[in-house]
């Protein structure tokens, strides 16, 4: 009977050891956090997650973690953190979007994507996946425009620099070719960031600049 109290004793001992260990780790993660020690921060909390134990999840904690990952660019880590506020419902709409810039800087654009209907389908109240996914078609609607605009001023001063024959060169009409094909490819992703954000005046501009220079083509 002894022996089954003493070993009560001590292992009570050990998790209230762990216990004040895990919240010393997580206050040096705080203080490191305020001044932007992300290195540090992220240290520790993943320390005082480790020894943690089993009682309720500090998921402000988790959520800190995750930000400092993102912060180093630890990309993995960030989303592996940020998933674990998901699974708890902690700040639910801000860690999905979190995990929406997260794919944008790893390149992801499949996991992006998917990531920001998601987000539009969770919290169709919230503007920010909307705002995102609006910018995404304008940047890639804006990147064929100025491919097709390069390719078109290359174009003309190769005719001008006798490069090119005339205009019934064969290069010269490829050209007029491509560039006509990055303008068209260009509208319907503008015609989306516009459907997304009405009132998004670039878009507008773009958009007006693609289907002018295919008429005068």
């Amino acid at each position: 009977m002894k022996k089954t109290i003493l070993s009560f004793v001590l292992c009570l001992s050990l998790v209230t050891l762990f216990a004040q260990e895990s919240v010393e780790l997580k206050n040096a993660g705080n203080e490191a956090l305020k001044v932007k020690d992300y290195a540090k921060a992220l240290e520790n909390f993943e320390k005082s997650i480790a020894v943690w134990g089993t009682g309720a999840q500090d998921f402000a904690m988790i959520y800190n973690t995750a930000y400092c990952a993102l912060q180093l660019k630890d990309y993995e880590k960030a989303i592996k953190y940020f998933d674990q506020c998901i699974a708890g419902n902690y700040k639910a709409e801000d860690v999905v979007f979190n995990k929406v810039i997260v794919y944008r800087m790893q390149k992801n654009n499949e996991e992006y994507l998917k990531m920001l209907n998601e987000g539009i389908a969770k919290f169709p109240e919230s503007t920010k996946f909307v705002g995102e996914l609006s910018k995404y078609y304008l940047l890639e609607g804006n990147s064929h425009y100025a491919s097709g605009a390069t390719v078109l001023k290359s174009a003309i001063e190769k005719i001008t620099s006798k490069k090119y024959k005339d205009t019934n060169d064969p290069l010269y009409k490829a050209d007029l070719k491509k560039s006509k094909e990055e303008f068209a490819a260009a509208i319907p992703l503008l015609a989306k960031s516009l459907e997304l954000n009405p009132t998004n005046e670039n878009a507008k501009a773009i958009k007006a600049a693609c289907e002018k220079q295919l008429k005068a083509l």
